[in-house]
């Protein structure tokens, strides 16, 4: 069900244990072949498939365009909040959720800048609001959900990993909006993060730039690679870890006061 489609009435009557889904994108450069649109494009055609297959067993709100994207702002077209504004936009969004009385909301994201202002968002949230502290509150990002089956070697991919405008993006937009693509203008070559920013040395060591000092196009991995073929298997893998996810969320239980002993 979409929270856009009902009229109050209609809300009003839907059993409040019915798990919400908050979509979360971007307004971003994501190349020079792809438009700016394509973290909102992909995330809404994901949510378009999963609907149907579950459609009495959750509820979607429309999916919220504008995200945090002030390191793509060097390349034109970017549109962002700053990551302290977006959080105050995204817990106020989910208040409003919250204050219609639902005990399940799950803040589905498409764009990994939004990813750090989410879970700030939600842990502000659960700190400051006795509401939020009753329900089950969870956030999770459509590629994280689905890693175990976006295999490169599974989904014929030439490059290892899923990154940004990359064969992966590129596949699952031309799968979605083929009109969309410039393959004309994909970048042919192979383009990686610069080995500073994620020295194999140190994993779990993040270096923090803008988007510009990683790539001249915009684009990382090899976009020209892409396929409608490849989008769509992803779409498959994708659809099916959300459908999964939704299904368990909805059965997760609401969060119990401990007693306090002392």
């Amino acid at each position: 069900m979409w929270w856009h489609e009902k009229t109050w009435k209609q809300l009003d009557l839907l059993d409040r244990n019915l798990p919400v889904v908050v979509p979360i994108a971007s307004c971003e450069q994501h190349g020079p072949h792809l438009p700016v649109w394509v973290d909102t494009l992909q995330l809404t055609g994901i949510l378009e498939r999963v609907e149907p297959l579950v459609s009495e067993q959750a509820l979607f709100l429309p999916v919220l365009w504008l995200g945090s994207s002030h390191h793509h702002a060097d390349f034109p077209g970017t549109l962002s909040l700053t990551p302290f504004l977006y959080a105050q936009v995204l817990k106020g969004l989910l208040e409003n959720v919250i204050r219609a009385g639902f005990r399940r909301v799950l803040v589905l994201n498409g764009h990994g800048g939004n990813e750090a202002p989410a879970l700030a968002a939600l842990n502000e949230l659960v700190g400051t609001s006795d509401e939020a502290d009753r329900i089950s509150l969870a956030l999770a990002t459509w590629w994280k959900i689905a890693s175990d089956g976006l295999d490169a070697d599974a989904l014929g991919m030439e490059t290892p990993r899923l990154s940004h405008a990359c064969e992966y993006e590129t596949s699952l937009t031309l799968a979605l909006r083929p009109d969309l693509v410039r393959m004309s203008a994909a970048p042919e070559g192979w383009e990686e993060q610069r080995p500073w920013v994620q020295p194999a040395s140190l994993p779990n060591v993040a270096s923090i730039a803008r988007f510009h000092r990683f790539t001249r196009t915009g684009a990382l991995g090899r976009p020209a690679a892409a396929t409608a073929q490849k989008g769509e298997r992803i779409l498959s893998v994708v659809c099916e870890s959300l459908q999964r996810l939704i299904v368990d969320f909805a059965a997760w239980p609401v969060p119990e006061a401990g007693r306090r002993e002392g």
